[in-house]
């Protein structure tokens, strides 16, 4: 069995009109590391997205549980003032990796900063994008 394998998660507020996360990570179980991308999705249709690394912990307790934190690495040197300067994330899945909960917090902006902040997450496993 591989220790490297790809995630991608749907996140969505309990809360109707929020913004959707997209998080597309690869996974390594030999370091416990996970990179990717995050890509928040307002309700107007403003797409924001950041690179993000963390790690992947397991949760001691009566249920397996597996634990990924994560945090957004901006760009050295952003150009335009709508882009993420910040992300943290924090998402609780069962061993079997297909739904869990989710918190999130994302900063936009440089001149006009806003936070979108999410702590009701519901979090779905989707199939990873084919790459062509």
């Amino acid at each position: 069995m591989s220790q490297l394998f790809a995630a991608v998660y749907e996140i969505q507020s309990a809360t109707i009109g929020r913004p959707m996360l997209r998080l597309n990570l690869v996974v390594n179980r030999d370091n416990a590391s996970v990179v990717g991308t995050a890509t928040l999705e307002s309700v107007t249709g403003d797409v924001h997205e950041m690179s993000v690394r963390g790690h992947l912990m397991e949760i001691e307790g009566d249920a397996p549980l597996e634990a990924i934190v994560l945090a957004g690495t901006p760009p050295v040197f952003a150009v335009l003032d709508e882009e993420p300067t910040s992300f943290q994330l924090l998402m609780v899945l069962p061993t079997a990796w297909k739904n869990g909960q989710a918190c999130f917090k994302m900063s936009i902006g440089k001149l006009y900063p806003r936070i979108v902040d999410i702590r009701d997450g519901i979090a779905r496993a989707v199939l990873p994008e084919a790459a062509y």
